[in-house]
């Protein structure tokens, strides 16, 4: 495989080696690919889109994402603390990232829509100005999370607790703003 591709269109295409590293992969589009269980190692995906793919299990180690976005794509127990931080960003819409790991990691401004978020670790994660639009967080864990002017409002299922996480300026509706309160196992009629 070559080690730059710039605009072009991977449509049904399956990874299998176990490897992908040192890749540069500018403004591609990735439509129903597999990335399952690949090790993708320090290769650069810039401005990319990634389609109904496959990411399960995946290694990210050292690989950068620059402006990608992620569409109904299955990213479940993915370590997204291992990639490269700078320029990170990152838009996730009806994905399902359950069991996959932020921790630690500098993600503000991220978008997050329509998303399973199951049991996913935010733990001392920076998540400012950061939108979670219809999201679930069942058993989603926060702690010593900067979730500072970040938007909850549409989202279901998450419990944080507010002296062991910043939420300044955060948002929340009144529909959901039980779920501030979890840890006081109080009951609100």
């Amino acid at each position: 495989m070559s080690n730059y591709y710039q605009d072009k269109v991977f449509s049904k295409f399956s990874f299998t080696s176990k490897l992908l590293s040192k890749t540069e992969f500018d403004t591609c589009i990735f439509k129903n690919c597999n990335f399952s269980e690949l090790h993708i190692n320090d290769s650069e995906f810039l401005a990319c889109e990634f389609i109904d793919c496959d990411f399960g299990n995946a290694r990210l180690k050292g690989s950068s994402f620059k402006d990608a976005s992620f569409q109904n794509c299955k990213m479940m127990g993915i370590q997204f603390f291992e990639v490269d931080t700078f320029l990170l960003k990152m838009e996730f819409s009806g994905c399902q990232l359950n069991y996959s790991s932020f921790y630690q990691l500098k993600m503000p401004n991220f978008r997050f829509s329509n998303c399973n978020l199951l049991e996913v670790d935010f733990t001392e994660a920076d998540a400012k100005n950061t939108c979670f639009e219809k999201c679930d967080f069942n058993g989603a864990i926060f702690d010593e999370t900067n979730l500072e002017s970040t938007d909850f409002s549409t989202s279901t299922n998450f419990s944080i607790d507010l002296d062991k996480n910043n939420v300044k300026n955060a948002v929340f509706s009144k529909e959901n703003i039980i779920n501030l309160l979890t840890k006081y196992q109080i009951k609100v009629r």
